[in-house]
């Protein structure tokens, strides 16, 4: 039983490692894209060159670099095939970008990702439901592998961490659990009721009792009238616990 744990605990931290890796990496592109239509819409030339280049390096197409100096920046264009060249030659310029055609791509691109999702989100729905009713035969290393998959669609569901964070308390991964909550589930939904409770009770039978009140108070202030809920939810929570 152990060394299965452990292996599972290492599985996990890879998982986590590889989706801390693309978050970061999203995050970098949404930086990227916000300084090339910075650039774009300067008034200096220089900038709007560099500007020019960057939207077409990000969008894919092979360009290279003529002439710096101090006044201009000429970009010659090395594939004629790319729709981004098509672009920039319907606009009358064949070697520079406005804002407008590259964020006519970025919509475009936007658009295919849209669609892409909707594909994600539906075997999301599919592993979801495998792994509820998983968890729900008390087969929950099964559940936590389709958790997993189901993340792997869809990285920013609150719900969808709440409940790998309800399977790792059951499979005795308290701090797995509590990383989920705190690092995912929260950052996405700062005011989710289910998370803080979750979080009071990994805390309370952890024996952090006060960080454990600490959640149930701030759970109270972002939910205000689910107040006697959640009051009932920890009355039932300490019970549960003096029984086990």
């Amino acid at each position: 039983m152990e060394k299965q744990k452990e292996i599972i605990e290492n599985k996990l931290s890879d998982d986590m490692g590889k989706m801390g890796e693309e978050f970061n990496n999203f995050m970098h592109k949404v930086t990227e894209v916000d300084g090339i239509i910075k650039k774009l819409t300067s008034k200096d030339k220089d900038l709007q060159a560099i500007g020019d280049q960057e939207a077409k390096l990000y969008l894919r197409e092979e360009t290279v670099l003529d002439d710096i100096d101090g006044e201009t920046i000429s970009l010659k264009v090395t594939n004629d095939r790319t729709i981004v060249n098509k672009i920039a030659q319907e606009s009358g310029n064949p070697n520079e970008m406005s804002k407008d055609s590259f964020m006519a791509e970025v919509e475009r691109d936007a658009d295919q990702r849209y669609k892409d999702r909707l594909i994600r989100t539906e075997k999301m729905e599919t592993f979801k439901k495998q792994a509820t009713l998983a968890f729900r035969r008390k087969e929950f290393e099964k559940a936590l592998v389709l958790y997993n998959k189901a993340i792997e669609q869809i990285k920013d569901s609150p719900l969808l961490y709440n409940n790998r964070a309800l399977t790792y308390i059951k499979l005795g991964f308290p701090d797995k659990a509590k990383s989920d909550l705190e690092n995912w589930a929260l950052k996405l939904n700062e005011d989710c009721l289910k998370s803080w409770l979750l979080l009071a009770k990994i805390n309370y039978l952890s024996g952090d009792e006060e960080e454990s009140k600490k959640c149930v108070l701030e759970a109270k202030k972002r939910n205000p009238k689910e107040i006697d809920f959640i009051e009932d939810y920890m009355k039932t929570m300490y019970k549960e616990s003096r029984k086990s």
